[in-house]
């Protein structure tokens, strides 16, 4: 609970919103969907920021690339027709996995981004289709691979307003493991996969809620190049992860056990990509 809330603010501008942040950081919070903000236990946030008026909740087609407004909802983008479109069941389907219809329907995609959450499964699908955000900051928009937002320095937080995800005809598919279909992920992966004449030429290989965030097991992707698609490379593709987890432990799962179910995971997502083919 957020008891010294005191102020409220409703900016009409990404601009107006980060100024508003950077008056006072350390007591502001963005508010988004709201299911972060509404679990939150914290005496030190006394403003509240709320996004919705930006109207960033738009999925369009810019030249090659999609482009999510960063307060569009979970559900309204896994069924977007755009998204459908050119990513097939992929989104459909892993956002399926996320929480609740009500969850869904409140958590937007940036709003599960910033937090930098280890166990978010958006992220890890985003990463593992390539996505880029456009931010803004204190040197104004830029853009950025996912992956090195999730490295930015603690006290650099700029404003999500974009993601952006490029139409390359890559293959995807997710997997998580959890207690429930309720419960955050246990641990989470992500495939994606460009063939070229029955190979992979190249391969994104994420697993999240390590329990750090997602990243991508490059070891493993440079490993499954030139890798004939056959009904052989599922289980090379787990032996792979196996071989080359990193992560730890936490009260979820111990690093042995999460390393055990990514290569299984994993071999299930190579499965559901042959699938496709």
């Amino acid at each position: 609970m957020l008891s010294n809330v005191s102020e409220y603010f409703r900016p009409r501008t990404v601009e107006e919103a980060f100024t508003i942040m950077e008056s006072d950081r350390d007591h502001s919070i963005f508010l988004s969907g709201g299911t972060i903000v509404a679990l939150m236990e914290s005496s030190r946030i006394e403003r509240i920021i709320d996004l919705k008026a930006l109207r960033l909740d738009t999925v369009s087609l810019k030249g090659d690339e999609l482009v999510i407004g960063a307060t569009t909802t979970i559900e309204s983008f896994r069924k977007d027709n755009l998204v459908r479109k050119e990513f097939g069941d992929f989104f459909y389907e892993s956002l399926s996995c996320v929480g609740s219809w009500q969850i869904r329907n409140m958590a937007t995609i940036g709003g599960s981004i910033a937090p930098k959450l280890g166990w978010s499964d958006v992220s890890a699908c985003l990463l593992a289709v390539g996505a880029n955000l456009m931010v803004y900051g204190a040197d104004g928009y830029r853009r950025m691979v996912l992956s090195d937002y999730f490295t930015l320095p603690a006290g650099e937080k700029p404003l999500i307003t974009h993601i952006m995800i490029s139409r390359d005809g890559w293959l995807s598919a997710f997997k998580k493991f959890s207690k429930t279909t309720f419960d955050i992920a246990t641990v989470n992966v992500a495939l994606s996969i460009k063939s070229e004449s029955g190979r992979i030429k190249s391969a994104r290989v994420v697993c999240g809620s390590r329990p750090q965030y997602p990243v991508r097991f490059e070891v493993v992707e440079s490993a499954l190049e030139d890798l004939k698609i056959n009904e052989v490379m599922p289980s090379i593709v787990r032996s792979l992860v196996f071989d080359n987890f990193a992560g730890g432990s936490n009260m979820l799962a111990s690093f042995e056990y999460r390393k055990h179910l990514a290569s299984v995971m994993a071999q299930r997502a190579a499965e559901r990509i042959m699938e496709m083919m």
